[in-house]
């Protein structure tokens, strides 16, 4: 199979929708946008260079002697210097002098002018054309659905069945018991080998006493801390993965979710999720890389019943509710720009989709526990692992804001990073001026976002068609599937396939290449690289 006959069958699959029909809002058609986009900026062009600067040229006529003339000039002025010499020789020369200066005086008289007319700008003129130029090319780039869509909507989308949704809090709980089983065995032969171990509720009475919260405790008693975080109720989640805004989850790798879990999940993703996320985002479905996906729990009465106000580390999020056995609970999305919010309580099997810098907070679960899959993705142009490119369009990267400012951010973090852990940078990228602009860029391009973006929830389809919904959906999945296998096209993400497991927890750069990795990454990186 040749790759025209590859891009035509990938772009037949990608053009169209195939729950359009459901659609209850108006989305922006991106390759139409784009398209007007590609012919304002040329018509730009060839206004501000070349139609303008005709019609405000002026004509201006120059004047310069003729060459000849000038010649004659030269030979005058030589003779009147030679008279000038022969002053010293006496009267006898008087006459010829005379006769020299009357014969200057007739060959100036005869010299000529030679007159010429061009058709000038004015360089000041020409300054502001140009000015005028680039103002227009980015209003037209920047201030259209491609960009201001994205940055502030929030998606509101069905992508799993009320069954499904309980196959997987079964999933959670069976990895969670053998999280549990892993995590008792493991403190057992921890103390073991390390008798003069002290229980974690001794090392925090003792830094307590002592009023010591820098207390530094060694890797064995850090290590038995956080066994026993994962032993406690909720027994086998784990409650500490996330530092900064940490969530009570499981994680679709690092804990032991099984390989038929992940297969059966990404199933789910890649028939109903990525679509969707093309036709509203604009996004290349092979270019979604998630960076971590997991299963959070929040409890009314047992460890955590909700999340305070934060954004996300990617560049798009979701969440799916799982349940609807609580009360409370729900998600609330701020406006930046005026303080506004909105609260929105998906039906279960719904899927909040936005941009990650959007600010937002988990409501407090009041009864019961509510169970959520989340999922933070990276929009990548290459595979940061195999360097494999994933089609994703320029207006959806380097043309579009929110996907800007997420790379500029992980450039700004990373190149900080550098700069705190080593004494030697090498790279352009680390250096203090270029984390300062990306730091500048970020806090900008938010403002813009947050100025001029429409911040909105839409919700797509009734809650009456869900169902048939998803099997329109999934049939043309299984069309797709049975095509690329007819053609012998690998499910790559070249060839439109998002990676959900094997690119997660990586900390990347402005280019786009791996800097580091996680730390729990780290210590299984061979299960991350094996076949999920």
């Amino acid at each position: 199979m040749t790759s025209a006959d590859h891009h035509l069958l990938t772009t037949n699959f990608y053009s169209t929708f195939p729950g359009e029909e459901f659609l209850t809002v108006s989305l922006p058609n991106y390759a139409r946008e784009r398209q007007l986009i590609i012919y304002k900026i040329v018509a730009t062009v060839i206004l501000c260079v070349v139609v303008m600067p005709v019609l405000l040229a002026t004509k201006q006529t120059a004047v310069k002697d003729n060459p000849a003339d000038a010649a004659d000039g030269a030979a005058n002025e030589n003779a009147i210097y030679d008279d000038a010499k022969a002053i010293n020789k006496g009267s006898k020369n008087k006459k010829k002098r005379v006769k020299s200066k009357k014969s200057s005086q007739e060959s100036t008289t005869e010299t000529t002018t030679e007159e010429t007319t061009a058709t000038v700008i004015n360089p000041i003129t020409s300054n502001l054309l140009n000015i005028l130029c680039i103002i227009l090319v980015f209003i037209i780039t920047f201030f259209n659905q491609n960009n201001l869509f994205p940055a502030r909507t929030i998606v509101q989308t069905p992508v799993l069945t009320r069954e499904e949704c309980s196959y997987i809090i079964q999933m959670a709980h069976e990895a969670a018991e053998r999280n549990s089983e892993i995590a008792k065995r493991e403190k057992a032969s921890l103390i073991l080998e390390q008798t003069e171990l002290v229980n974690e509720e001794d090392i925090s009475s003792k830094s307590q006493s002592d009023g010591n919260n820098t207390q530094t405790f060694t890797p064995e008693q850090i290590e038995l801390r956080k066994l026993n975080s994962i032993i406690k109720e909720p027994t086998g989640w784990k409650k500490d993965r996330h530092s900064s805004y940490p969530t009570t989850d499981l994680n679709y790798v690092v804990d032991p979710f099984t390989r038929d879990d992940r297969a059966y999940l990404a199933g789910k993703l890649n028939a109903r999720l990525t679509p969707v996320i093309e036709r509203t985002f604009g996004i290349a479905r092979g270019a979604l890389r998630a960076s971590d996906i997991f299963v959070v729990r929040y409890d009314a009465t047992k460890g955590q019943p909700q999340l305070r106000k934060h954004t996300d580390g990617s560049h798009l999020s979701f969440n799916i509710l799982l349940n609807d056995e609580f009360e409370g609970g729900g998600t609330r999305f701020h406006n930046r720009f005026d303080g506004s919010y909105v609260d929105v309580n998906p039906d279960v099997g719904e899927a909040l989709i936005s941009h990650a810098d959007i600010l937002h907070e988990g409501l407090a679960t009041t009864k019961g526990t509510r169970y959520i899959l989340v999922g933070f993705n990276s929009i990548d142009e290459n595979d940061p692992l195999t360097g494999e490119a994933t089609n994703l369009s320029i207006f959806s990267s380097w043309l579009n804001f929110p996907w800007m400012q997420v790379r500029f951010k992980e450039g700004f973090e990373e190149g900080t990073n550098t700069r705190l852990s080593s004494t030697n940078v090498d790279n352009w990228e680390d250096s203090r001026y270029a984390t300062s602009l990306f730091r500048d860029l970020v806090e900008w391009m938010r403002w813009f976002c947050d100025q001029y973006s429409t911040f909105q929830r839409v919700k797509l389809v009734d809650r009456q068609d869900f169902d048939e919904y998803i099997t329109v959906m999934d049939e043309a999945n299984i069309k797709r599937n049975e095509e690329e296998a007819r053609n012998g096209i690998e499910p790559t993400r070249s060839s439109g396939h998002a990676n959900w497991f094997s690119g997660q927890q990586l900390f990347v750069g402005v280019s786009g290449d791996v800097k580091r990795v996680w730390g729990s990454r780290a210590k299984i990186e061979d299960k991350f690289r094996g076949d999920l």
